[in-house]
């Protein structure tokens, strides 16, 4: 338990000095909130971007964050100095998921300081934010363990999260794009982030298939690369 405290001291203080990285975290809810005060006079603007900015923020930031952290960590040689000190692989990998996703809990909770809403929707807002934060965290864990740099961990990782944050918003203008969004996590986040409705068994279904699915990638690399190596 000291270990991990001190791990997410540690990446708490690294990322306060490191300026993409709080970029990365707090530049949606900053939109957002802009782009809200800009369209202040229009019917259900704050709903809409605050569900679309929201589900970027959870299914984007986490996965680039996860992702730079472990590369750079790599890339510098800190990583290979932790764990020689004596910090367990796994110990490392759940102390930076839980930097990563508490980050984005924190940052991403100020987007219902922006609407009113009710304790309901409140509840729900936040749960989906988690899941999906919890799967995107998963997936920039295994872009970082796969990546031999952060250049290379950054190439993979900013394409696939913008891909699968980008299709929800996308999805709310074509129909063709709404079938395709509906089979990924972020689009069924999008889904519970926009209305807060009753989670269907599909859309339960879809986000723990990906929550399964990077589990087992995750699993895979670990055994196969480790940490230590790209």
């Amino acid at each position: 338990m000291r270990t991990s405290l001190s791990i997410l001291n540690k990446q708490f203080k690294d990322s306060l000095n490191n300026l993409p990285t709080l970029m990365i975290i707090m530049i949606y809810p900053i939109v957002a909130f802009i782009m809200i005060i800009a369209m202040r006079g229009e019917e259900f603007a704050g709903r809409m971007f605050i569900s679309m900015f929201a589900t970027m923020h959870c299914c984007f930031a986490p996965a680039t964050t996860a992702s730079n952290i472990i590369s750079e960590e790599k890339e510098k040689g800190t990583l290979r100095s932790l764990i020689m000190s004596g910090v367990s692989r796994i110990n490392y990998l759940v102390s930076i998921s839980l930097f990563v996703i508490l980050a984005s809990m924190l940052t991403g909770s100020t987007f219902l300081l922006m609407d009113q809403f009710d304790c309901e929707y409140a509840f729900k807002f936040l749960s989906a934010m988690f899941l999906g934060a919890v799967t995107s965290t998963l997936l920039g864990l295994c872009i970082g363990i796969n990546s031999k740099n952060t250049a290379a961990a950054n190439g993979m990782a900013v394409p696939v999260g913008l891909t699968i944050s980008l299709i929800p918003m996308l999805a709310q203008f074509n129909d063709g794009i709404a079938k395709v969004s509906k089979l990924l996590y972020s689009g069924r986040i999008s889904l519970i982030l926009g209305d807060g409705g009753n989670v269907s068994w599909d859309t339960a279904a879809v986000i723990g298939a990906y929550l399964v699915l990077f589990s087992v990638i995750l699993v895979f690399l670990f055994k196969k690369k480790g940490l230590e190596q790209g």
